[in-house]
């Protein structure tokens, strides 16, 4: 029943379908990406990457975060801060790839290895604003692995989109979880600290991107995604969520 009420819903979004590589390619290589880049970033040094782990919608996890997975979700992944681990359910991830490509799995790895940023360096305390830092935070990595993993900003974009309509609004509306990832990925100009989420959940933002999004029902409007006018290293941007 959620796997077909989801593809319903992605259906009526995009309006095709863009079946793409293998999802267990797609894990794979997303996560091996983020992970060997991870190792090798001196900002995290001394800080080891989470363990990610693929896991049944129906399967228990005792312990750790609880008898149920109790993380902030993203499609049904989680990140359990206690055990320092990110859930990837399978199941619900092969929806988003068959309308989205490796894009939408990037998206959501992308999204909890922010979270066990966040863990370490911010805080995961909070509310919405939390999960657009994460988002923005996960701009940031999507786009250092684009070219190598064939992930688009558009398709990132969209999946951002789509997740507010089939998930849960807590984490901000589809224009604004659109905005924070177009943040991150350095083509509006805005950071990804808490205080600029937070005027961002207020509609606080005066960007012309950020209104575009807001009057566009699917898509990016008019914004130039090819352009990075306000790049952001991960360095700085650590350094920002403190």
């Amino acid at each position: 029943m959620m796997r077909s009420l989801t593809s319903a819903v992605l259906a009526i979004l995009i309006g095709s379908n863009v079946c793409a590589q293998p999802l267990a390619e797609t894990i794979d290589k997303t996560t091996q990406f983020l992970l060997k880049d991870w190792l090798t970033d001196p900002e995290f040094k001394d800080f080891r990457p989470p363990q990610v782990i693929t896991i049944n919608a129906t399967a228990k996890v005792y312990g750790g975060c609880g008898e149920f997975i109790q993380g902030d979700e993203v499609g049904g992944s989680a990140y359990c801060p206690p055990t320092h681990t990110i859930f990837l359910v399978p199941e619900q991830l092969e929806v988003f790839q068959e309308a989205f490509g490796p894009s939408s799995v990037a998206y959501v790895v992308a999204h909890e290895f922010s979270h066990a940023i966040q863990n370490r360096y911010g805080s995961l305390k909070g509310g919405a604003e939390v999960e657009l830092q994460a988002d923005c935070i996960a701009g940031v990595l999507i786009d250092m692995g684009s070219q190598e993993l064939n992930i688009t900003r558009q398709g990132a974009i969209q999946m951002a989109q789509a997740a507010y309509n089939i998930g849960d609004p807590t984490h901000g509306t589809g224009a604004q979880r659109a905005y924070a990832l177009l943040s991150g990925m350095g083509v509006a100009d805005a950071g990804c600290s808490k205080k600029e989420m937070l005027a961002l959940l207020k509609d606080e933002v005066n960007d012309p991107a950020y209104k575009d999004l807001l009057v566009t029902r699917s898509g990016t409007g008019s914004i130039d995604l090819k352009a990075t006018p306000y790049p952001k290293p991960l360095g700085s941007v650590v350094k920002g969520i403190r």
